[in-house]
């Protein structure tokens, strides 16, 4: 009676003694890259480095890395760590040309106990249940790149016009803000606007450093459909001679009583 007890008690404990070691997923310096205030990079993508680390008391195996949108490479030196090792893993965050201000992406890191990974592998290979102590839960972990992206002009509250409620016939406004984000004065000449875009600016106009200019377009659609339209214009920043601003939105019918058709007898 007393043996069978004792050999209870020790199919109780085994489990419990499992919790005490375990693997352990920690990133160096935290869960977020974080570049701060950058100027827009002429390669396009920002690089850095993100080292992973079991801090655990046993082995780790890194399941998947997967990429968010806009962050394409993620290459970890190394999938399986020993308690102790880090996995040092380069990341680039791609910046295309119209991106301004706050970006941030994600990276999903799944991770398992590498022998719970391996039990779990086999039994979903043989089909058949196997037992183990090990944790064969899989875990999941969200890492994140930032950046404040800086160029020397900067639109908000988006670098083109959404308009909302387009109509035909109906006059639709849209609005951003131009800001001189350099540090010498900027003049914008030169405006031009297709598509039956209408500007509230069509002057010269200087910005110093700091300051901003609100810049209203109007049009009244005549088809409905998708609507498309851009403003250029032209700046004494060398870095943009020449500035696009891409207008966009939808026109519905509008359902006014003159715009009705009437139908035929």
């Amino acid at each position: 009676m007393q043996r069978a007890f004792v050999v209870f008690s020790m199919c109780l404990l085994i489990p419990t003694l499992a919790l005490f070691g375990q693997a352990k997923f920690e990133v160096e310096g935290g869960m977020t890259l974080d570049w701060g205030k950058v100027s827009a990079p002429k390669e396009g993508f920002l690089e850095g480095t993100i080292k992973m680390k079991n801090t655990g008391n046993r082995d780790m195996k890194l399941v998947e890395i997967k990429p968010g949108c806009g962050c394409t490479k993620t290459d970890p030196d190394k999938m399986e760590l020993k308690p102790g090792e880090v996995s040092t893993m380069k990341v680039k965050l791609n910046i295309n040309e119209s991106q301004t201000g706050p970006i941030t992406k994600s990276i999903t890191v799944r991770w398992m106990d590498k022998e719970g990974a391996d039990i779990k592998h086999m039994s979903n290979v043989q089909g058949i249940p196997q037992t183990t102590t090990a944790d064969t839960v899989e875990k999941v972990e969200y890492l994140y790149l930032k950046a404040d992206i800086q160029r020397p002009i900067m639109m908000s509250p988006m670098n083109y016009f959404a308009f909302q409620e387009l109509q035909v016939g109906k006059q639709s406004k849209g609005k951003i803000q131009i800001t001189n984000n350099d540090k010498v004065p900027i003049t914008f000449s030169d405006w031009h606007a297709d598509n039956g875009l209408v500007l509230n600016q069509t002057s010269s106009v200087t910005l110093k450093p700091g300051e901003h200019l609100e810049l209203e377009a109007t049009v009244v659609p005549a088809v409905k459909g998708n609507f498309q339209g851009v403003v250029v214009v032209a700046t004494t920043n060398p870095e943009n001679p020449t500035l696009s601003i891409k207008a966009w939105g939808f026109v519905k019918e509008n359902e006014s009583p003159v715009f009705q058709q009437t139908p035929k007898q």
